[in-house]
């Protein structure tokens, strides 16, 4: 019965569309027939669309799950109080007035995409500002909805607000990602990727989502459903394995949230070896756990070596640092107090990048990405305690189990599981 209602709704849906595509065909592929005060909206945009045009798009995006669509509509009012108290439902927030620094995460890497901006009204400008922009950016199909806001709301169309269903890009700390991916994706347009995977029959080719965390222990503990495991550190290695043949494939990187440049980081490599169709999901991780969505696990995968190097941690002599809850982290307080304090009484090291590094870092500690720490891993010495740091603990524990793998000799080897925010003046906090 359900099956069947289904079916009927679906249908009922086609029909709806249709007619309002009929309707669009009269009026609003022609332009729309307005009045612009030339004081209020001295360089009108060339090309203006009615609220029949609007219609079919905005249902098409309501119902659609495509999350590389063929249109965006997008509200050039400011953020706060316009957008976040009412837009038109599925319209993406890019203020005019921001247009310069957002335009780059916000629009489409298509040029060919059609974009339709709308703002307050006939006596608003910034639609058609906003407009004239992207033409020159180089999109080809641009248009503008001047009647905007006002009419959508005076007709008695839905509106949505700041909680509503479709979310927002995240907000990348330039500090921590510093050179973002050019095409993005939230989590609408991200689940239905995931949803198809899981309900393919057959391994998906055309498809991939691939996490760029470390393997161990970020990926092994929990992943996003039907996710393979490509390290950033290494993606040089295992690319030609893991990647498909077919460069047209869609491949969507994700790593540890807003804060972690993995996923970007793969992302251009990606890029760089032909493949045309590369997009970041830069929320990642944290937000799909946050939302309550399942995760799949390694589910009994085997470790290069047992648990035993914890054990020898808890014999180990007077001066061993004091482990933390996961396996191989330090204990966070303990961490604080040695890196705050006295700091040479251990070798620290920043899996972080360089310029990460460079912008920000614990004074007495040393700059080594997870694939120079593999390369230099004979040079290390039990003289001193290892601990390794990073943003988040995926890049730093990536290098404990290196470490348990390679060099399981050194006992006195810690990672900092947690939350670090690094200031250009040394000082450091930790959240776990």
């Amino acid at each position: 019965m359900r099956r069947h209602s289904s079916i009927l709704h679906v249908l009922v849906v086609a029909l709806l569309l249709g007619l309002l595509a009929g309707c669009s065909g009269a009026r609003g592929h022609k332009g729309a027939a307005v009045q612009l005060d030339p004081a209020k909206v001295p360089t009108p945009y060339h090309t203006l669309v009615d609220i029949e045009y609007v219609k079919p798009l905005v249902f098409e995006a309501m119902l659609g799950q495509d999350p590389s669509p063929k249109a965006m509509i997008i509200d050039a009012r400011p953020k706060q109080p316009r957008y976040d108290k009412g837009h038109i439902p599925t319209a993406v927030s890019m203020p005019d007035s921001q247009f310069d620094k957002m335009a780059a995460e916000v629009l489409p890497a298509d040029k060919n995409t059609l974009l339709v901006f709308y703002c307050g009204g006939l006596a608003c400008p910034l639609s058609h500002q906003s407009a004239w922009k992207a033409e020159a950016l180089g999109y080809t199909n641009v248009k503008v909805y001047p009647a905007g806001d006002p009419e959508w709301q005076s007709l008695g169309y839905e509106v949505w607000t700041a909680r509503d269903v479709r979310t927002p890009l995240p907000v990348l700390d330039p500090a921590k990602v510093t050179r973002p991916f050019h095409r993005l994706l939230t989590l609408d347009q991200f689940k239905p990727y995931v949803a198809a995977a899981l309900l393919s029959t057959t391994p998906a080719e055309d498809v991939i989502i691939i996490d760029s965390r470390p393997k161990q222990p970020r990926y092994d503990k929990g992943h996003i459903p039907t996710a393979i495991s490509l390290p950033d550190s290494q993606f040089d290695k295992m690319a030609a394995e893991v990647l498909p043949a077919d460069k047209t494939a869609k491949l969507i990187f994700y790593c540890g949230g807003v804060e972690c440049p993995l996923s970007h980081q793969s992302a251009w490599k990606a890029e760089a070896l032909g493949y045309t169709n590369v997009a970041v999901y830069p929320a990642g991780d944290p937000e799909w756990v946050a939302k309550g969505l399942k995760v799949w696990t390694a589910e009994g995968a085997s470790q290069e070596v047992a648990p035993a190097p914890a054990k020898a941690k808890a014999a180990a002599s007077a001066g061993a640092l004091k482990a933390g809850a996961s396996e191989g982290s330090i204990d966070n307080a303990v961490f604080t107090e040695l890196a705050r304090n006295n700091v040479d009484s251990i070798r620290l090291i920043d899996a972080r990048s360089p310029a990460e590094y460079a912008i920000a870092h614990i004074p007495g500690s040393e700059n080594m990405t997870v694939d120079m720490i593999e390369k230099r891993i004979d040079e290390f010495t039990a003289e001193k305690p290892i601990v390794f740091i990073c943003t988040t603990g995926a890049r730093s524990g990536e290098a404990f189990y290196m470490f348990q793998a390679m060099r399981p000799d050194l006992k006195d080897v810690y990672y900092v599981d947690a939350n670090v925010s690094f200031a250009p003046d040394g000082s450091f906090t930790i959240k776990k």
